[in-house]
């Protein structure tokens, strides 16, 4: 986890050091261990020679029972090696004729020493150290045995001074080492790092660096599809600013056609209906009265009858032109504002349609730009009409609220509610009521959200920045 969060030029530093550490620990174990066997081996052949040439020497002096020769045969033999510890010179009997100690035999030395007609090497642990004990008989135990204690305290102090010697010069050699492995590792990573920059500087934007490595391996490969990257991203960018402004020119074209479509259709809308109510109206009033007339004078009852029948259906027709005539262009939105008109037309939807519309406002209530009025009067006549088709619903609450920067507009009922794949299947059935009340209210920079209300139905919800004009400016 460490050594992931470190740079590429200390993890080869590392790496090498690891390495160097691991090659010398093994080293010195290997060392140490073959040390310690040649040690023994070596310690062991050394006192067997001693005692040996002890042997030899001692055998006439055993038989004369010359002690003072015997112990001077085993103090100059002991001084002359710094690895005997002691030298015993025992008779067939097993007496001690002599010896090396100072102080005295150490206890049990001596205690069941066996009949030997050969050389034997044992080795035992005492408070001084490991003791290498070997034991050569004279003339096959007949006149008696030589015992040799060999030490491997001088050895091992010997060995010790070597093996610092060596963990010093494998240290000068460690430092060394990193000191190189930097150096390799600074000329291994140089261009990486370099590469590193010139990455960090295109994810930043600056598409204009490139890198400058003029290696022919794989770093230099590396350097050079780095570069075309970035000239690639240059050109991909200048293309994808050509084909921004293009969408945006045509963005802002369709949007400023369906503004002026949208104002065409409320245009027309508000022609028919005053044709319907100027025209259309009045005709049928005179058609009325001109029945009406002609019932009065009529000869007789069943002309009559006919008459008056064909004036009311020309009332019923009369009644439906004139509430077709305000459906397209409510005369109450330009004369008394979005309030009264949403409420009227809510109140007379409700009616024909046995439904419960609460309205309700909230804010200062101040005057609507006409286009922001229009459209949100189109949004809830499409959304009553919703209700009506497809949420079942039979309370429907209708909140306006007035904003100092922005009028926002809920429209909650509790139906059945709009999932997603409710919007996917209108889309593809083409019923484009919700997306056409989108597209008004983003034509407006407005903002407008689908959830589901309190009610367990959905909530369609509209909010769109009004412009409030300056002191001295007109609205």
């Amino acid at each position: 986890m460490m050594m992931s969060r470190l740079s590429i030029y200390y993890r080869i530093v590392a790496m090498a050091l690891f390495i160097i550490a691991l090659l010398s620990f093994a080293t010195g174990l290997i060392v140490w261990d073959s040390l310690d066997d040649i040690v023994s081996q070596q310690l062991q052949k050394r006192g067997a020679e001693i005692a040996t040439h002890v042997a030899l020497a001692s055998g006439n002096y055993i038989l004369m029972e010359d002690l003072y020769n015997l112990y001077e045969l085993a103090a100059q033999t002991a001084a002359s090696s710094e690895d005997v510890r002691y030298i015993l010179i025992i008779d067939s009997n097993k007496r001690l004729l002599a010896h090396t100690f100072h102080g005295g035999i150490p206890k049990g030395l001596l205690d069941d020493m066996p009949d030997l007609t050969q050389q034997e090497i044992s080795v035992f642990n005492s408070n001084e150290g490991v003791i290498h004990d070997i034991v050569v008989p004279i003339e096959n135990g007949a006149v008696g045995y030589v015992r040799v204690g060999m030490t491997e305290e001088y050895t091992r102090n010997t060995i010790n001074q070597h093996i610092r010697d060596v963990l010093l010069t494998v240290l000068v050699i460690c430092v060394l080492a990193v000191f190189l492995s930097s150096r390799i590792s600074a000329l291994i990573t140089k261009p990486i790092r370099n590469l590193a920059e010139v990455a960090e500087s295109i994810t930043r934007g600056n598409l204009v660096i490139r890198a400058n490595i003029r290696e022919r391996g794989e770093v230099g490969k590396l350097a050079t599809a780095f570069n075309e990257m970035a000239a690639s991203l240059i050109q991909a960018s200048a293309d994808k600013e050509v084909l921004v402004g293009e969408l945006l020119a045509k963005e802002q074209m369709r949007d400023t056609l369906i503004a002026k479509l949208m104002t065409a259709q409320e245009d027309e809308r508000k022609r028919i209906s005053r044709e319907l109510h100027d025209e259309t109206s009045q005709a049928l009033t005179s058609l009325m009265l001109t029945m009406r007339v002609l019932a009065e004078d009529a000869p007789n009852q069943e002309q009559k009858d006919a008459l008056l029948l064909g004036r009311d259906v020309a009332a019923n027709i009369l009644r439906e032109v004139r509430d077709l005539a305000i459906e397209l262009r409510p005369p109450a939105l330009d004369d008394l504002g979005l309030v009264a008109a949403i409420e009227r037309y809510s109140e007379k939807f409700a009616i024909r349609h046995g439904l419960n519309i609460e309205l309700n406002t909230s804010g200062q209530q101040t005057s609507v730009d006409g286009q922001i009025a229009v459209a949100l009067y189109r949004i809830v006549q499409e959304s009553l009409n919703n209700v009506v088709k497809h949420s079942g619903a039979t309370t429907v609450s209708i909140n306006i609220t007035f904003l100092p920067d922005q009028i926002m507009v809920t429209i909650a009922d509790n139906g059945r509610g709009i999932s997603d794949s409710d919007l996917i299947r209108a889309q593809k059935e083409n019923r484009l009521g919700l997306y056409g009340m989108r597209e008004r209210v983003e034509l407006l920079q407005g903002r407008l959200d689908i959830r589901q209300s309190l009610y367990g139905g959905a909530e369609l919800s509209i909010a769109i920045p009004q412009y409030r004009p300056r002191k001295g400016e007109s609205s």
